[in-house]
């Protein structure tokens, strides 16, 4: 059963007026998809090449807008497709590839504490990312659902990472709030794993 609490719920109304007026101008699914890709591109830019955290939280924000406008147009023109599916989830993917990519690079010399390797953090918690997005689709060959359990599942990721840069610009602590999110998304992860895992012996008991 999927989680209730999810940042996209907050943001379903904003997300669905932003879809009806790049419909109006002729926006496919797709082509919201290449954009939600491109703001992606954008943050990672302003991180390796700028080193703005500012401005890297911004276009992860709109990364993360974009990244529900796409299903939403989908949904209201009646365009959904098993290619928009794919082809939004391969983008999916490889827009949060750059995004640690532009935090591994920012982060290639920084400590934390004087004990833990940045770069190590960074690496983990694209492993975990990713890890909870592949539990869930793995978990869609076995049965029928929404499997989107867990605390931080893409959305709030995204979100997570827009807050804490936010936090971090104004205030600091960058590498700390790094520190949390690893261990925010190995929970996540372990956690579906779990749930799954007694899903799965329990069809297996029923048989």
């Amino acid at each position: 059963m999927p989680s209730k609490f999810r940042i996209r719920y907050i943001f379903h109304p904003l997300v669905e007026i932003l879809a009806k007026c790049f419909i109006k101008i002729g926006i496919t699914p797709n082509l919201a998809t290449i954009f939600m890709f491109f703001f992606a591109i954008l943050s990672a830019i302003s991180l390796i090449l700028f080193s703005s955290l500012l401005f890297f939280a911004i276009f992860i924000f709109i990364t993360g807008i974009m990244d529900g406008i796409d299903g939403t147009i989908a949904r209201l023109t009646g365009k959904s497709s098993s290619f928009g599916g794919f082809f939004d989830s391969i983008m999916d993917r490889f827009s949060e590839f750059i995004i640690f990519l532009g935090l591994m690079v920012f982060c290639w010399d920084k400590t934390l504490w004087n004990l833990f390797d940045m770069k190590l953090i960074v690496t983990i918690a694209f492993l975990g990312s990713i890890m909870i997005s592949y539990i869930r689709a793995r978990a869609y060959v076995f049965f029928k659902g929404d499997f989107d359990i867990g605390l931080m599942a893409r959305s709030e990721r995204l979100f997570y990472i827009f807050i804490t840069m936010l936090i971090a610009f104004f205030f600091g602590f960058m590498n700390e709030l790094l520190f949390v999110f690893m261990w925010l998304v190995i929970g996540t992860a372990i956690f579906r794993f779990v749930k799954i895992n007694k899903q799965i012996k329990k069809e297996v008991n029923e048989q």
